[in-house]
């Protein structure tokens, strides 16, 4: 008996693609339907589209999923895959599958329960006799029809353009929550939070209201993410929180704060025990373990190593109107406030800038570095200017 495989119709619409390249929240109808299948047991997929379609459509499937596009050659495919399946299904339809359709697809119940609509879904069971039947020549249509057990009942919602707008995207909803509640993943207030179809979240996370997860995002056990937080494509260590904050592309190390009002930029990697505060900035970034980085900092294009102390203002000066130069701060450095690193620059271990300072140069390890103008005093030379001024009023 092979691995339980699927084989899945996306017919192009009249108009245009085929209606499962739609986006239910935010990722293509057919990727949620992939993420479900997969949930419910499928390893091998055989997905029949319009060769139109087919790079989005390979984008929604694993890597080693066979794309075949309609005409000549289908059904001797068809039956090659089919040799080679135990437990087959097939999607005949541009279907959402429900959680009750997941546990169903799992097990193998094809019937509905009493008092449960007698309606067929657009899923179907293949038997064994399927692949025999196109062996022997009969049409695919009659194939799949004559062979195949149809799954009914509430296990799959139809998906239309209309449902796209209306009802699909709060059952995403639900169902994307529901999905990480099973698996250990507490939550405050449920209502606002998405959830996309490929994002993992690991036991014990605690999310707080308004939080959306995209793409493939994967965080680990025992985070606080939120509120208001945004992570798209986003790696996430355990025991870290991300706090009122955007991260796009990037990797949080375990035991770090971010946020809150942080912006990580793709590219970025923060270490562990890391601090990333307010108002701070980070794009194409590496920061080693153990830094700080308060607030109000713009660190992009740079490597930063281990325990270093990264002041308020702190500013990567990576562009200069054509190309981008990278900054490197080494570990235990001391990064002044209201300071200006012009890259491409180098600041050593344990080196010291002073704050204020523009560096142009780069600064050798267990250095100190100040980079502004002499401070001058004039004595008395604002209570002369008042003085100036009373006379010049009294005058009028």
């Amino acid at each position: 008996m092979g691995p339980m495989s699927a084989v899945v119709f996306l017919p192009r619409q009249d108009s245009g693609p085929s209606v499962m390249l739609g986006s239910i929240l935010f990722d293509p109808a057919a990727l949620w339907l992939c993420e479900s299948l997969k949930r419910a047991g499928v390893e091998r997929f055989l997905v029949v589209c319009h060769h139109k379609d087919r790079e989005r459509v390979a984008a929604c499937f694993p890597e080693d999923a066979l794309l075949l596009t309609e005409g000549a050659g289908l059904e001797e495919a068809l039956r090659t895959f089919l040799d080679g399946a135990g437990r087959t299904v097939a999607v005949t339809r541009p279907v959402f599958l429900t959680d009750l359709g997941v546990t169903r697809l799992a097990q193998g119940v094809t019937q509905p329960q009493a008092g449960e609509t007698q309606e067929p879904s657009g899923l179907c069971e293949l038997s064994p006799s399927a692949a025999e039947a196109l062996r022997a020549g009969e049409d695919l249509s009659a194939a799949l029809q004559s062979h195949a057990a149809p799954y009914r009942g509430p296990v799959a919602v139809a998906v239309d353009a209309p449902g796209l707008v209306q009802n699909l995207p709060a059952l995403a909803q639900s169902q994307g929550v529901g999905r990480l509640m099973a698996g250990g993943v507490r939550f405050i207030d449920c209502r606002g939070v998405y959830v996309g179809p490929r994002v993992t979240v690991e036991p014990g996370t605690l999310i707080l209201p308004n939080v959306i997860l995209q793409g493939d995002t994967h965080v680990g056990k025992n985070c606080r993410l939120g509120p208001n937080a945004l992570l798209q494509d986003v790696t996430v260590g355990e025991g870290s929180a991300v706090n009122a904050s955007q991260c796009f592309s990037c990797a949080i190390g375990s035991f770090t704060t971010v946020g809150p009002f942080a912006y990580l930029r793709p590219g970025t990697a923060v270490g562990d025990h890391v601090r990333v505060g307010d108002f701070v900035e980070l794009k194409n970034a590496a920061i080693g373990h153990e830094t700080k980085i308060s607030h109000l900092a713009y660190l992009g294009d740079c490597d930063v190593g281990e325990a270093s102390d990264i002041g308020c203002g702190t500013v990567t000066v990576n562009f200069d109107g054509a190309r981008k130069f990278r900054t490197r701060i080494g570990s235990e450095a001391f990064i002044g406030c209201n300071t200006n690193l012009v890259a491409p620059v180098s600041v050593g271990d344990g080196a010291y800038v002073a704050a204020g300072s523009t560096i142009t140069r780069d600064v050798p390890s267990g250095s100190l570095a100040i980079a502004r103008s002499q401070q001058t005093v004039k004595h008395n030379w604002a209570k002369k200017r008042r003085a100036r001024q009373e006379k010049d009023r009294e005058k009028k």
